[in-house]
């Protein structure tokens, strides 16, 4: 179980959210419409991310910083290098989570949760589960100069856990680059994206499944 919450909490992250405006309708669909326009204009995208945890009862925050890189739809690695070292890699039907101590190499196919997890984390990088009403309910708003859109979760797995999920969307760029997510205990984890690079040549070798 711990292992499903840390790979939940890498897809693929609290902020205050006071001067919210929600979007109308149209203005939404418009929205959407340019992200998942972007989302299929990107061949690849690469960034290095930082990632705060708050636990609500300490008022503690753990950091942790890493990269991230994507490619083609089917091929995503997310790798932790500061304070340790933690690598998840997506590659078609497998997934390999990779530590100090161990490598695991699980079929996609044969876990439902795995197969969740995957789709969520691609769509996540993209911007399409703006349109993935299978797994969320969105709510587009305004935000100052950015975009936001709150994802409420409906798989029962996620539900779980997640009070709801805010991605901040860089409207001239039309793309994600900072995810929140809440959880139902209180706590709260922020990953901010950097240095994006989109469309540059990535090595197969990333996504290698050891």
């Amino acid at each position: 179980m711990k292992r499903k919450v840390l790979l939940l909490l890498m897809l693929t992250c609290s902020l205050s959210v006071t001067a919210q405006q929600p979007a109308g309708a149209e203005e939404s669909r418009n929205m959407i419409e340019q992200v998942c326009e972007a989302a299929g204009e990107l061949a690849s995208l690469q960034c290095d991310f930082r990632q705060t945890k708050r636990l609500s009862l300490l008022q503690t925050d753990m950091v942790s910083a890493g990269r991230m890189c994507y490619k083609g739809g089917r091929l995503l690695r997310w790798e932790y290098v500061s304070p340790y070292q933690y690598v998840f890699v997506i590659n078609g039907d497998k997934v390999m989570i990779k530590s100090a101590q161990k490598t695991d190499v699980v079929d996609v196919k044969s876990s439902r949760m795995f197969q969740q997890i995957a789709r969520i984390m691609m769509n996540s990088v993209t911007g399409r589960c703006l349109t993935d009403t299978e797994d969320f309910s969105v709510t587009m708003l305004k935000q100052g100069g950015e975009w936001l859109a709150r994802l409420v979760p409906r798989q029962r797995e996620m539900a779980r856990m997640f009070a709801h999920v805010l991605l901040h969307i860089d409207p001239q760029a039309r793309m994600v680059t900072q995810v929140e997510l809440v959880e139902k205990a209180g706590d709260t984890t922020r990953i901010e994206m950097t240095n994006i690079r989109k469309n540059e040549p990535v090595s197969e070798e990333a996504f290698a499944v050891e």
